[in-house]
């Protein structure tokens, strides 16, 4: 029995001209789709380009509150799934939400920040879901404003559940006019 195995040969494991071919099929489909996933995100900026460009945060700016957390988008009021793509909207990112009297900031280190003054801020909610990103119930802050002629839901994830409570508490009572 032992004769025999070491007589009988391998079948070969790798055809190598076969797997190169496999391989380049996969490299051009993968480069295939992140073209189009870069011309769809250029169309898109194309076709949003007459939305106004949010407010710089203003020099004189003295927050009363503030939270760290993550920005995760911004898209048309009660769309949640047409996220809004100029001006850096569309690009989640960490970020610092500070608020007072005056409005709102988003401070993000790695993309452009905005202000959103309180006459133009519309509603602060709970809410699950928000350009194409969903969590638990009530598990984001999501800002409604208005953005030149349209409204606009921007999403926030606090780093904490107190953070969390803090911005819908606070930002609601700035609402009303507290």
């Amino acid at each position: 029995m032992i004769p025999a195995l070491l007589a009988a040969a391998s079948a070969p494991v790798t055809n190598i001209p076969q797997r190169a071919v496999l391989v380049v099929i996969f490299i051009a489909v993968i480069a295939l789709a992140v073209f189009m996933m870069r011309r769809a995100w250029l169309a898109k900026l194309e076709t949003q380009a007459e939305i106004a460009e949010p407010l710089a945060i203003p020099e004189n700016f003295a927050a009363t509150h503030r939270v760290e957390g993550r920005y995760l988008a911004s898209s048309a009021a009660s769309a949640w799934l047409t996220r809004i793509t100029v001006h850096q909207l569309g690009v989640p990112s960490r970020a610092t939400l500070l608020w007072s009297d005056a409005g709102v900031v988003v401070e993000r280190p790695s993309s452009r920040s905005f202000f959103i003054p309180r006459v133009d801020l519309v509603a602060v909610r709970p809410d699950r879901a928000i350009a194409g990103r969903a969590f638990e119930k009530d598990g984001i802050a999501v800002l409604t404003w208005k953005l030149g002629d349209i409204f606009v839901d921007s999403g926030f994830r606090a780093d904490s559940l107190e953070g969390h409570l803090e911005v819908v508490k606070m930002m609601s009572k700035q609402e009303s006019g507290l």
